[in-house]
C-alpha cells in the first residue's frame, strides 16, 4: 500500500468519522466543561487517571531523581520492567549489537510494546538473535522525556501487535518555552575507568494560544568509555577464582607473541626467543597477559535530537509535527587474532552455506608444515601464537546505527466528539562490521608459508586471511491512524462513551550478512539474508459503559489483518466498581496477539547462527568428572588446569550452530491474560493498590529451545542434530587427565561432540506467568520542614513455566531459579523538599534465588563444587542497594545536581554460577541552567 493509498483511506476515515458525528446525539443539554485525558491503554479521554487496568506513571521529576542519563535507565527503574538488552554490556557476537531493550513479565523484548507519544517507531536495523524485531530505547533522548506510563496488562486490543505483557509509552515534552542546558559526569568512586559524560540543550519559542504556535529543540549527547577484565584486576574477590571454570580466569595466555609448540596435552615447549620475563616458571611455557585486551563494557557514544511543532491550523484543528533523529557508535575491546584463532588443529568446526544451502566442514585449523620457518620438528606441529600485527585498530569490532521519525498529528473537536489522526515515516539502519577468520585465506597463508610470525606482514595478506565480514539492517515503517471519540448517550448511571478508528501500516525489512558469510568462507561465521515487505490494516473500537451508579465496564475489539495471514481479532473486557469514596475494585480480561514478524516468515534464505553456553547434557557429566580430577590433584600447574577448563567448556558451556529459515505457515502467537486488583486512597495524602495478573501464552514463533531439543535426543529425528566425531581432543584431554591420576578409567563411551542443529521456525511452545504488582503513595507537609512524598512499588512474582515438548507437559515453577531470577523486587523512594534543597532516597530490593536451572536441576552437585563451598553455591542471596540525590536551587536559574549510587557500596551477592559481578559506587554530578 503507498502513500497514496494510505491517504486516501485517510480522507475515508474522516467521512465515516463526520458522518458518524453528525448522526443525533442523545446526550443531554451541555453540562460544564472537565478536563479528560487520555491514559495509556485506552483511547477514550476520561476525567479520572485510574483505569481498569494498572498504568504506572514516571513523571519528570521521578526521571530526575533516578539518575539515569539513558533511556534504558529511566524506564527499568520500575520494578515491572527489566532489561533485555544493554548496549554497555550486550555481547560482541551478538546480532543486535549497539542497542537497548526492555521486557516485562519476563516474556521476552518483543511482547512489550514501546510507544512514544503513543505511536510505535521503528524496530532496530539488526533483529537479535536474527529473530526478534525491537524497540531500540538508545534512539530515545532521554531529556526530551516528559514521562512515561507503563500500562502492567496486556493491550492488543487497543494497539494490537506485540502488546501482550504490557505498553511502555514514552512521552516527551510537548511546549516549551525559553532555553535550558545541561551537562553531566558519572564516575566510580574506587573504579575511575567507569565513566559516562552527557550534554543536554532545549529552545523553545512561541505560545499556541497567542502566537498560534510553538515550537522546540533539543539535542543531547552521551559518552560512555568501555573498560577490560584488566582494569578490574584488582577488584575480584578470592571467592571468585574458586566457582566453576574459573580457577585460571586471570592466568596468562599461551597464545603469546612467541608462542609454544604444543606436542600434547602432556608436552607444550616454549618457542625459541621467548623473552626471559615471559616464561612460566613452572611450566616454562611462553605466555603473555591477555585481560588488557578482554572488553567488558563498550566505547559507546549517542546523539540524539527532536523537534516538537504545535501550531493552529483555522480555530478548530491542533497541529503538532514531529521530529526525531538518533546517531550511536559502539565500539568492542578486542584483542589480536591467535593462531588457530585460539582453537586446537585436532578439534573440527562445521557452519553453513546459506547461498549453497549446505554444511561447510568439519574443518580443522592447518598445523606449521614440516618445512616452515617456525616448525624446528620432522612432522607438522601445532604452533600456539598469537598474531600481534592483527592489534592496533586492525582488529575491530563496531556498529553504527541511525533511527528517526517524521510524523504529522491533528486532532479536533466536533460537537461532543474528539478526533485524532496522524500520518508518519520511520526508518532505522544499523550496520555491524567485524573482522573473521578465511578458512581458504588463513589455510593458504600458513601452509604457503606467506604469513611470517613475530613481524609486520602486508596488510594486503592479512585482509585476506582476516577479513572484513558486516550485517546490514533496515527497518522502515509508513503509517497513518485515525480515532474518533466521545459521548453517544447518557445512561442513567453516566455517560456511554465509544472510540472507533483505523491503524494503516506498511513494514519493510532487510538484513543481510556480507557474501562471504553467506557464501560459508568464514570459519564458524553464521548469518542470514532476508528482505520483504508487507501491509498491515486494522479496525478498532472501544467502549466504557457506567452499568449502574458506581460500576463501570469497558469493552474493546480490534481486528487486525497482515498479508499472508488470516485477520485476527483481539477483545479485551475491564470493569471498575467504586463500592464507596476512595475504594476502586478493577479487573481485566483480554486477549493478545503478536504477528510473525519478517524474519520468521519472510523472503529470505534463512540463518544462521550459533547457540552459546550450551550443556551437553550426555557429554558435559563426564566432562566435568574428568576436569576435577585435574583442579583437585595435588600438584597440578596453573597452565594444566587453566588447559582442563578449556575442555571442560567445550562441553558445559559449548557453541552449537544451527540453521533456521523462515516460515510462511507460522501462526500469530496468541495469549489470553486476566487483572484483577484494587486502589484504596483513604486520603488524599494516601494511596494503596495491589494487582493481580496472570498471562498465558501459546503458539510460541521460534525455534525449540536447545535444552529441550538436546532433553529429547533420542527421539529426534534422524539428520536434525548432528555430533562429530572428537576423538582426537578427547584423548588429548584424557592424556591431561592420566598425567595425575594414571588409574583413571573416566572416558566419553564413543559420544561425539555436538556439531549443527537444524531447527526450523515453528509454533512451538507456550509460557505462563502470575504474580502481584502493588504499591503504596503518600504525600505528606512537616510542619517547618517541607513536603515528604513517599512511593513504594513492588512486584511478586508467583509462577513463571515454560511448556516442554519433550516431556509434554509444563516445566517446573521457574520463579526463584537461576533461570527467572528472585520472586520479588521492590522499590522504595522518599523525597523532601526543604525550600531550595530537594532530598531523595530510593531503597531496592531484590530476593534472593536458586542457582538450579532446568537446563542444571543439581548445578552445584553436578559441577563438583566441595563441600565447603556447598552452602555459598546453592543460593544467591537477596541483595538491597540505597541511592541517594541531592538537589539544590537556590541560585537563580540554576539546578545542581549530586547523585550517589550504590550510597553504602553494596558488593553484589555471591554468584557460584556466574562469577562475581561489579556494582560500584558511583557518583553522577549534573548541573542544569535556564536562560
Amino acid at each position: 500500500m503507498k502513500l497514496k493509498q494510505i491517504t486516501q483511506s485517510m480522507l475515508a476515515v474522516g467521512v465515516v468519522s463526520s458522518a458518524f458525528i453528525a448522526m443525533p446525539s442523545y446526550a443531554q443539554e451541555t453540562q460544564p466543561k472537565v478536563q479528560r485525558v487520555e491514559v495509556t491503554g485506552s483511547s477514550i479521554k476520561r476525567s479520572d487517571f485510574e483505569t481498569a487496568a494498572s498504568v504506572q506513571v514516571l513523571t519528570r521529576a521521578d526521571i530526575e531523581r533516578t539518575g539515569a542519563n539513558t533511556a534504558l535507565g529511566v524506564i527499568t527503574d520500575s520494578v515491572s520492567v527489566n532489561t533485555a538488552i544493554n548496549s554497555a554490556s550486550s555481547s560482541s557476537g551478538s546480532f543486535a549489537t549497539g542497542s537497548s531493550g526492555a521486557s516485562m513479565r519476563g516474556l521476552g523484548k518483543v511482547s512489550t510494546l514501546i510507544l512514544v507519544n503513543g505511536r510505535r517507531i521503528a524496530p532496530y536495523g539488526l533483529a537479535d538473535g536474527a529473530q526478534e524485531n525491537f524497540t531500540n530505547l538508545d534512539a530515545i533522548a532521554s531529556d526530551a522525556i516528559d514521562r512515561i506510563e507503563i500500562l502492567r496488562d496486556g493491550a492488543s486490543a487497543i494497539y494490537g501487535s506485540d502488546a501482550i505483557a504490557g505498553v511502555i509509552n514514552i512521552i516527551l515534552r510537548k511546549d516549551y518555552q525559553g532555553a535550558e542546558a545541561k551537562i553531566g559526569y558519572r564516575s566510580a568512586f574506587d573504579f575511575q575507568d567507569l565513566r559516562s559524560r552527557n550534554f543536554s540543550a532545549i529552545y523553545g519559542y512561541g505560545d499556541v494560544e497567542k502566537n498560534g504556535f510553538n515550537t522546540y529543540i533539543t539535542v543531547e549527547g552521551y559518552k560512555r568509555d568501555g573498560y577490560t577484565t584488566g582494569d578490574l584486576r584488582n577488584q575480584f574477590p578470592d571467592w571468585h577464582r574458586q566457582t566453576p571454570g574459573r580457577s585460571t580466569w586471570d592466568a596468562k595466555s599461551s597464545f603469546s607473541p612467541t608462542g609454544n609448540y604444543f606436542l600434547s596435552a602432556t608436552n607444550i615447549v616454549a618457542a625459541p626467543g621467548c623473552p626471559t620475563d615471559a616464561i612460566d616458571p613452572v611450566d616454562k611455557q611462553c605466555k603473555m597477559d591477555i585481560l588488557g585486551y578482554s572488553g567488558l563494557t563498550t566505547n559507546n557514544e549517542r546523539y540524539a535530537f527532536a523537534s516538537n511543532t504545535n501550531f493552529k491550523i483555522g480555530k478548530d484543528i491542533n497541529a503538532n509535527f514531529e521530529l526525531t533523529y538518533a546517531n550511536a557508535y559502539n565500539s568492542y575491546i578486542v584483542a589480536p587474532f591467535n593462531v588457530s584463532n585460539g582453537s586446537t588443529t585436532t578439534s573440527t568446526s562445521i557452519w553453513y552455506n546459506v547461498y549453497g544451502g549446505k554444511m561447510v566442514g568439519p574443518f580443522s585449523y592447518p598445523k606449521l608444515p614440516v618445512g616452515h620457518p617456525n616448525n624446528p620438528y620432522a612432522t607438522p606441529v601445532e604452533y600456539r601464537a598469537r598474531m600481534m600485527d592483527t592489534g592496533n585498530g586492525f582488529n575491530f569490532n563496531k556498529t553504527n546505527s541511525d533511527q528517526y521519525r517524521a510524523m504529522l498529528a491533528l486532532d479536533g473537536t466536533i460537537g461532543n466528539f474528539d478526533w485524532k489522526s496522524a500520518v508518519g515515516f520511520m526508518n532505522s539502519t544499523a550496520d555491524k562490521a567485524t573482522r573473521a577468520v578465511s578458512a581458504k585465506g588463513y589455510t593458504d597463508a600458513i601452509i604457503n608459508k606467506t604469513y611470517k610470525f613475530g613481524q609486520q606482514n602486508d596488510r594486503a595478506l592479512l585482509e585476506t586471511m582476516f577479513p572484513i565480514r558486516t550485517t546490514k539492517g533496515e527497518s522502515t515503517i509508513t503509517f497513518a491512524d485515525a480515532v474518533v471519540t466521545g459521548e453517544v448517550m447518557r445512561l442513567p448511571a453516566g455517560p456511554l462513551q465509544v472510540a472507533f478508528g483505523t491503524d494503516l501500516r506498511r513494514e519493510e525489512y532487510q538484513m543481510k550478512s556480507s557474501d562471504n558469510v553467506l557464501n560459508g568462507d568464514l570459519v564458524g561465521i553464521f548469518g542470514l539474508q532476508v528482505k520483504d515487505t508487507r501491509n498491515q490494516a486494522a479496525i478498532f473500537g472501544e467502549a466504557t459503559i457506567p452499568v449502574v451508579k458506581k460500576v463501570e465496564v469497558s469493552a474493546a475489539l480490534r481486528a487486525d489483518k497482515t498479508d499472508g495471514f488470516e485477520a485476527h481479532v483481539s477483545p479485551k473486557l475491564g470493569l471498575r466498581y467504586t463500592p464507596t469514596e476512595g475504594l476502586l475494585i478493577r479487573g481485566t480480561a483480554s486477549g493478545g496477539f503478536r504477528a510473525p514478524n519478517i524474519v520468521e516468515s519472510g523472503n529470505g534464505l534463512g540463518r544462521s547462527s550459533v547457540a552459546t553456553g550450551v550443556n551437553d547434557l550426555r557429554r558435559c557429566p563426564i566432562a566435568n568428572d574428568l576436569n576435577a580430577l585435574v583442579q583437585n590433584a595435588p600438584g597440578a600447574t596453573t597452565a594444566d588446569k587453566a588447559l582442563a577448563n578449556g575442555y571442560r567448556g567445550n562441553d558445559c558451556s559449548a557453541g552449537l550452530p544451527s540453521f533456521v529459515a523462515s516460515n510462511p505457515n507460522l501462526k500469530p502467537e496468541t495469549s489470553r491474560s486476566f487483572t484483577l486488583g484494587l486502589v484504596y486512597s483513604p486520603s488524599k495524602e494516601w494511596s494503596f493498590a495491589i494487582d493481580f495478573f496472570n498471562i498465558e501464552r501459546k503458539d510460541e514463533i521460534g525455534t525449540r529451545s536447545v535444552t529441550d531439543v538436546l532433553k529429547g535426543e533420542a527421539s529426534l529425528p534422524a539428520g536434525q542434530l548432528i555430533r562429530v566425531d572428537n576423538t582426537a581432543t578427547d584423548n588429548e584431554f584424557l592424556a591431561l587427565v592420566k598425567k595425575y591420576a594414571p588409574n583413571n578409567a573416566i572416558n566419553f563411551q564413543g559420544i561425539g561432540k555436538l556439531g549443527m542443529i537444524y531447527n526450523p521456525y515453528v509454533n512451538t511452545s507456550k509460557t505462563r506467568a502470575s504474580g502481584y504488582d502493588f504499591d503504596i503513595t503518600s504525600r505528606q507537609k512537616l510542619d517547618g520542614i517541607g513536603t515528604l512524598t513517599m512511593k513504594l512499588d513492588g512486584n511478586y512474582n508467583t509462577n513463571y513455566q515454560q511448556f516442554s515438548q519433550a516431556d509434554n507437559k509444563w516445566g517446573p515453577n521457574q520463579t526463584g531459579t537461576y533461570d527467572f531470577g528472585g520472586k520479588m523486587e521492590i522499590k522504595l523512594s522518599a523525597d523532601l523538599k526543604t525550600g531550595n534543597w530537594n532530598n531523595s532516597a530510593i531503597v531496592s530490593y531484590n530476593s534472593g534465588y536458586s542457582t538450579n536451572s532446568i537446563a542444571s536441576p543439581t548445578y552445584c552437585v553436578t559441577q563438583k563444587v566441595t563441600a565447603e563451598n556447598m552452602a555459598t553455591c546453592i543460593r544467591v542471596d537477596a541483595s538491597t542497594v540505597v541511592n541517594y540525590s541531592l538537589t539544590y536551587s537556590g541560585i537563580k536559574n540554576t539546578k545542581l545536581n549530586l547523585y550517589i549510587g550504590n550510597l553504602f557500596g553494596a558488593e553484589n551477592p555471591t554468584d557460584w554460577r556466574g562469577g562475581w559481578s561489579p556494582n560500584f559506587r558511583t557518583y553522577y554530578v549534573n548541573a542544569s541552567y535556564k536562560f
